[in-house]
């Protein structure tokens, strides 16, 4: 029987809790940015086309930038790395807050600061995913993606309540002076972390062997292409949040903090989500528990796209938030399982390039499909096509169904 691992045994790990720490003051300051940012492009614009646009400008670096970020993340400290990439938003954040706060703020100041602060992200992410497994134990590992998903919805559902209220009362520049600060804790509590995350590659191998060194892994493990293909496709088509606006203001005739509710409560659920895998430790059968959550979220989709009630809508939101939570947990602790410690970074960053660019690049389309059938058909749509793409991966991914860990 495999032993139990408590949350507090996890977040004991000292540099794991201050990793941990550091994490959750950064998310904080980015969900509320993340609100004032689409509050914003659609109080300027009144279009949820320009509004999925946001999205398209951050898939952008991830596509062209990823495979980059994901070497470096194996060739040099991981801890210093993301220092940097801390600093670097931090500045990104304080030029939308002065842009804004002077009047000066234009929807293309908006793109530009979002397609540069996705360039800072694809640096950040993969450090940030490989980091884990070294500063924490393999029985350990499912509890600390757990909690990893925990700080980011922690974040996800206190940043959208505190940005609403925040724009409600005071505007939205105080919410991007709010995001710029928010990473000044973080950058402390990585100087305090002590332990340093040595490089795993061999520097004497370039930069082109090292990407074609990581997809031709990913391309022989059938259970990394199985979860990145169902999950883009899902992730593609059915990506929500970005429309969020357009179905609060427009569908459901709420205002910003109503809107900050929305995109709150699925962070509350994915805290139960998160909860249940906690408990349970480290759940076996991990591919078919991963299938069946995946396609309980797609059908999830369809249910908020029907839904013309906000409180149905915020129960609907919470489902997802939990089932979502579920699936990425299993994944990513599932992709670690299976990858060696020399080849995370990269995978982490083909991770970047298939799954988060389909999510960028879903608020666009959707967006698009809006434009043409409505915001809740846009959203029926993609539901029908994740559910699809999930039962035909449940069906042929064999490799993926027979996980017994």
């Amino acid at each position: 029987m495999t032993p139990s691992v408590t949350p507090w045994q996890v977040l004991k790990q000292k540099d794991f809790g201050l990793f941990w720490l550091s994490l959750l003051f950064s998310a904080v300051g980015s969900q509320i940015s993340t609100v004032a940012i689409a509050w914003q492009v659609y109080e300027i614009t009144d279009s949820p086309f320009q509004l999925g646009l946001t999205g398209l400008f951050r898939a952008l670096p991830v596509m062209l930038l990823s495979l980059p970020g994901g070497v470096l993340a194996d060739r040099i400290d991981r801890r210093k790395l993301l220092i940097v990439t801390q600093t670097l938003a931090a500045l990104l954040s304080l030029a939308l807050a002065l842009l804004t706060s002077s009047g000066q703020i234009r929807v293309w100041h908006i793109y530009a600061v979002t397609f540069l602060s996705g360039a800072v992200g694809i640096f950040d992410a993969p450090a940030r995913t490989a980091m884990i497994p070294a500063l924490v134990s393999a029985e350990q590992l499912a509890s600390a993606y757990a909690l990893n998903i925990t700080w980011r919805q922690i974040a996800t559902l206190g940043g959208p309540f505190i940005g609403g209220v925040v724009i409600g009362a005071l505007g939205l520049s105080p919410a991007y002076f709010i995001d710029a600060l928010s990473f000044l804790a973080v950058i402390i509590c990585l100087a305090f972390m002590r332990r340093e995350v040595k490089p795993a590659i061999d520097r004497k191998e370039s930069a082109l062997e090292s990407v074609r060194a990581g997809f031709n892994f990913i391309r022989e493990n059938s259970v990394i292409v199985a979860l990145m293909g169902m999950d883009t496709c899902v992730q593609f088509f059915g990506a929500y949040r970005s429309m969020m606006p357009a179905f609060a203001k427009d569908i459901l005739g709420a205002g910003p903090v109503e809107l900050g509710a929305l995109l709150g409560v699925p962070a509350l659920g994915a805290l139960a989500g998160s909860g249940i895998v906690l408990a349970a430790g480290n759940p076996r059968r991990k591919g078919k528990l991963i299938i069946a959550v995946t396609l309980l979220y797609t059908v999830g989709l369809i249910c908020f796209a029907l839904s013309r009630s906000l409180t149905l809508s915020l129960v609907i939101v919470f489902l997802l938030g939990l089932v979502d939570a579920i699936g990425e947990t299993l994944r990513d602790t599932l992709v670690q399982l299976t990858t060696p410690d020399r080849m995370r970074g990269r995978v982490k960053s083909f991770d970047q390039v298939f799954m988060s660019a389909g999510t960028y690049v879903g608020h666009a389309q959707m967006g698009t499909a809006a434009t043409f059938i409505g915001v809740p058909g846009a959203l029926i749509l993609g539901g029908c096509i994740g559910s699809a793409a999930v039962l035909l991966v449940a069906k042929f991914a064999a490799s993926l169904r027979r996980i017994d860990t």
